[in-house]
């Protein structure tokens, strides 16, 4: 991966668009990017990570604040990179979601985020993809790194590293998964203690389903369970005892069920005896009942006979006047049809009165009552186009004044637009004037300004400054206080390490120095007696003062240069003279740009004013010939009106309107045609009612009725007349089978009456005694049933306890193993594992560069061994020192040892990563800050280190505010940073 050029545009401090050639600053392979605290380095270096991955690394992203807030509102967010991947240059443009001004209206709208990925083809750019998700992976997929193995690979953050270098194992341990894959490690562990959970719990089911079979032998046998086969012991001895048990319970069930058989045979032939005798009692008095309900039908039915005469006389003359049903049907519908003819010619007549002015109702008048309808119905459009025209005459009358109104407004508007139009032109040049003069006044207010506060704070790092050099003092000499007693306390260890030795020494035990197991003369403290702890309590007290006395050292230093260069910012001006400056300088400049700040709105209203003196005169224009168009539009309709009024006047006669006389005339026809057609009716219908009454009067005197009348009283419901019939012949059905059934000979010369009850009650004690006798051998038979079938389902269970111990037993220890306990005398997890031997691969590789930076005094040193009170272990990492021989905690390391140390650790795991991730060429790194702890022997170290990269064909960046770095690297970038944002110098 090799960066070519980088823009940035509204993104972080920078307010406008920033472009960073980096082929050409990085021209001799090493360039420093240069700039106060807070102008926007980092920002840079975060653009580079959004553009590949569209997130911003630490806590900078959880923000989600990309845009600038200089920026101005119609500039959109936007970050360009130019670079070379797995051989191909490609362009990459991303635009965060962000909010702009509507192109229409006012207000908001949100713009949705973008991902532009190009390809150059040799001449062109060709497009690779426009989509965020297909560019992102095609990006993904070429880099070969996560986004926090590019912030660690690439961007070098010695902030983190010098943390993960004094780190604990477990924070040690957070920042390597996420550089290294170790996933398919931790499923791995997941996995085993998943089946170690499963084992477990499969072995308490093996358990538990023992017991409960056990306890099911004991409910089904109706006895305890013994005492050593609880719950808690079942499976402590598999075999003996359980199968013992269930073969003493199975041969007992077996003796029960053969003197349960005996004893329901038994009582199943006294039962048999029984019912015989109760089936014969049942049958006898079965007849017996029956000859009585027999006798007492026959009675009834010939006492009921005599009730049925009358009913069998009116069921005959409902036969004989069911035949003439259909002609007295007809005579009464004909009598009722020539009543109704009657009535409604008597109301058609009453009707035809009240509009027939005396006129008799004929066929005649009725077709010149239509005639006239229809005339006055013909005329009804010519009325409604006469109210149209009136409606429309209206409304131009008053179109016409509201016409005239507005052109005599129009008129005076158009005279009084001309010495607005110079007012707006006469504002537009004082403005511009002023804009004119503002760049220069502005900068004259920031140079004075920069000096007032230059000045200030000088004073103030001059009074601090005393302060600084009296604790530096302090410092050093604590510092010296604490390294004189660190010796002391080492040499009186030293002095009694022969009596520490031999206070450990057991009488028979090998001696840890010569090996003997006799100690006739032990050495004895003739001191106070120093222990290891004490010398490590010492040496943090002495590491503890180190650091404050270098603290101290720096600030000392950091202030002189502070304030060197804050005096020189002020010019030698003392501040009063400064301050006075300051504020003639800020008043001329806020009076020019507030006289500037006021040319867009000149503009606009210079132009609205323009405007809006065009279309006063394009609408007073128009407004006069609209009113031309109305008048002559008036003047037609008003003649056209008039000559149909008078015509539809003389049509309408006395009548309100068209539409009324023409309801009038209507409703008189429709009246005299209804008498015409009452009149024909009731003649037709009482000529009907005249002939149907004669010729049922004839049929009802052949059938023996003495008048239709008679007939029709006889005349029955044709369901009455059913339902007589039917009770009449039900009778005398029922009355012919009673006495058929009293002469059967199964019902003469009966025996007596039997006691049933009392047989009946004999019968069911014996059903009841076989009953019990079969239950008991029923549950004899599945007591002995069931028990043969648990006997088999114990000892199947009995067969997979054992397995399932035997499987718990190796899962158990296997997942104990890769989670760091029972076995593992290291207590390290399977993926702290893996990790270690990354970490060992950083720091064979990364102590070859410290020992390059640090006079090859320091090499990394990895450890295996347990933390502190016993935590896991291995990810330790220490420092090898050769001028003493000893191994250091890097914790014990100096400021700018620190930073060494921290840098080749990051240059390591950048070259462990790239290789772990395929051996992916990393052409371009930067290497953020951390260089202010060096001295210059050091420092000089650290840019031998950063040459050789360069040589290797690779492009340093390096990221500080130092001063001395401007005259180390002489091609740099250097970032400016003002009131409205940073940009780019030059």
């Amino acid at each position: 991966m090799r960066l070519h050029a980088l823009g940035v545009t509204a993104f972080g401090p920078f307010a406008g668009t920033e472009t960073v050639d980096v082929d050409t600053v990085a021209r001799d392979g090493l360039f420093l990017l240069w700039g106060p605290t807070g102008a926007g380095k980092t920002t840079l270096l975060d653009a580079v990570v959004y553009a590949l991955y569209g997130t911003v690394p630490g806590a900078r992203g959880e923000e989600k604040r990309l845009r600038s807030d200089h920026a101005a509102a119609a500039t959109r967010t936007e970050v360009s990179c130019e670079l070379t991947l797995a051989g191909e240059r490609l362009r990459v443009v991303r635009r965060p979601e962000q909010t702009r001004p509507k192109k229409r209206g006012t207000g908001e709208t949100t713009e949705q985020a973008k991902l532009t990925v190009q390809r150059w083809d040799g001449g062109t750019w060709e497009p690779v993809s426009t989509r965020i998700d297909e560019g992102s992976e095609y990006l993904r997929v070429r880099l070969g790194l996560s986004a926090e193995q590019f912030c660690q690979v690439v961007l070098l953050p010695q902030g983190d590293f010098a943390r993960f270098l004094r780190a604990e194992p477990e924070d040690r341990a957070r920042l390597l998964r996420t550089l290294f894959d170790v996933d398919r490690f931790a499923r791995a562990e997941e996995w085993l203690a998943a089946e170690r959970r499963a084992a477990d719990e499969a072995l308490r089911g093996d358990r538990h389903r023992i017991s409960t079979l056990l306890h099911r032998v004991a409910q089904i046998a109706d006895v305890e369970v013994p005492e050593e086969l609880a719950p808690e012991l079942v499976g402590a001895r598999p075999g003996a005892s359980v199968g013992a048990w269930v073969t003493a319970v199975r041969t007992r069930a077996a003796g029960d069920l053969t003197a349960a058989g005996a004893a329901a045979e038994a009582a199943a032939a006294r039962s048999t005896d029984g019912d015989r005798e109760l089936s014969g009692a049942r049958a006898l008095a079965d007849r017996h009942t029956r000859r009585d309900r027999v006798r007492r039908e026959l009675a009834a039915l010939t006492a009921e006979e005599q009730r049925l005469g009358p009913l069998r006389a009116r069921a005959d003359a409902g036969r004989r006047a069911e035949a003439l049903r259909d002609v007295l049907e007809t005579a009464g519908a004909t009598a009722l049809a020539a009543e109704a003819a009657a009535t409604a010619l008597a109301a058609a007549r009453a009707a035809w009165a009240e509009v027939a002015d005396g006129r008799a109702a004929d066929a005649l008048l009725a077709r010149e009552l239509r005639d006239d309808a229809a005339a006055a119905r013909a005329l009804v459009p010519d009325a409604d186009r006469a109210a149209g025209l009136a409606r429309e005459l209206a409304g131009l009358d008053r179109e016409v004044g509201t016409l005239t109104a507005r052109c005599a407004e129009a008129a005076r508007a158009v005279a009084g637009w001309p010495a607005r139009v110079a007012g707006a032109q006469a504002r537009l040049d004082a403005a511009t004037a002023a804009a004119a003069r503002l760049p220069g006044a502005a900068a004259a207010a920031d140079a004075a300004r920069a000096a007032l506060q230059a000045a200030t704070r000088a004073e103030q790092v001059a009074a601090a400054l005393d302060a600084a050099r009296a604790d530096a003092a302090a410092g050093r000499a604590a510092w010296l206080e604490a390294r004189e007693a660190l010796v002391e306390v080492r040499t009186a260890r030293l002095d009694g390490m022969a009596a520490e030795l031999a206070a450990g020494l057991t009488p028979g035990a090998d001696c840890p120095v010569c090996g003997a197991t006799e100690h006739p003369r032990p050495a004895a403290s003739t001191g106070p007696r120093v222990s290891a702890d004490d010398e490590e309590k010492a040496r943090a007290v002495a590491d503890v003062a180190e650091e404050r006395a270098t603290a101290g050292r720096r600030a000392v230093e950091e202030a002189e240069r502070e304030l060197a260069v804050l005096r020189e910012r002020a010019g030698g001006a003392p501040p009063a003279e400064l301050a006075e400056r300051d504020e003639r300088a800020s008043a001329e400049r806020d009076e020019v740009a507030a006289l500037a700040d006021d040319v867009p709105a000149a503009c606009r209203e210079l132009a609205d004013r323009g405007a809006g003196r065009d279309a006063a005169a394009a609408a007073l224009a128009a407004d006069r010939e609209q009113l031309q168009r109305r008048t002559a539009e008036r003047d037609g309709r008003a003649e056209t009106l008039g000559g149909l009024t008078a015509r539809l006047d003389a049509a309408r006669g006395a009548d309100a309107d068209l539409p009324a006389r023409e309801r009038r005339l209507t409703r008189a026809a429709e009246r005299c045609e209804a008498v015409l057609a009452a009149e024909a009716e009731e003649l037709r219908a009482r000529a009907a009612a005249t002939t149907a009454l004669g010729r049922a009067g004839e049929r009802a005197g052949a059938a023996g009725f003495a008048d239709p009348a008679d007939a029709a009283d006889a005349l029955l419901d044709a369901a009455d007349l059913t339902a007589l019939e039917q009770r009449l012949r039900e009778h005398d059905r029922a009355l012919s089978v009673a006495a058929a059934a009293l002469a059967d000979p199964e019902l003469t010369d009966l025996a007596p009456l039997p006691d049933v009850t009392a047989l009946e009650l004999r019968c069911a004690g014996l059903t009841g005694e076989r009953e019990e006798a079969f239950a008991a051998l029923d549950r004899a038979r599945r007591c002995a049933g069931d028990l043969d079938v648990l006997a088999g389902e114990v000892t199947s269970a009995e067969v997979e306890l054992a397995e399932r111990h035997a499987r718990a037993a190796r899962v158990t220890g296997l997942a104990d193993l890769v989670t760091g306990r029972g076995a593992n005398t290291l207590r390290m997890r399977l993926q702290s594992f893996v990790l270690a031997a990354r970490l060992e691969q950083v720091a064979e590789v990364a102590s070859r560069r410290l020992q390059e930076m640090s006079g090859r005094r320091y090499t990394f040193r990895h450890s295996d061994a347990q933390a502190r009170h016993g935590a896991r272990g291995g990810l330790g990492l220490d420092v090898f020192d050769e001028y003493t021989g000893t191994r250091r905690p890097t914790k014990t390391l100096s400021g700018g040892e620190s930073f060494m140390a921290s840098l080749a650790l990051a240059l390591g795991l950048a070259d462990v990563v790239t290789a772990e991730a395929g051996g992916i060429q990393v052409d371009t790194l930067f290497v953020d800050e951390g260089f202010g702890t060096l001295d210059a022997l050091a420092l000089d170290a650290v840019m031998d280190v950063l040459d050789e990269l360069r040589r290797g064909g690779r492009t340093v960046g390096v990221i500080s505010h130092l001063e001395e770095l401007r005259t180390r690297i002489p091609t740099r970038l250097e970032v400016v940073s003002g009131r409205h944002g940073s940009r780019l110098a030059g």
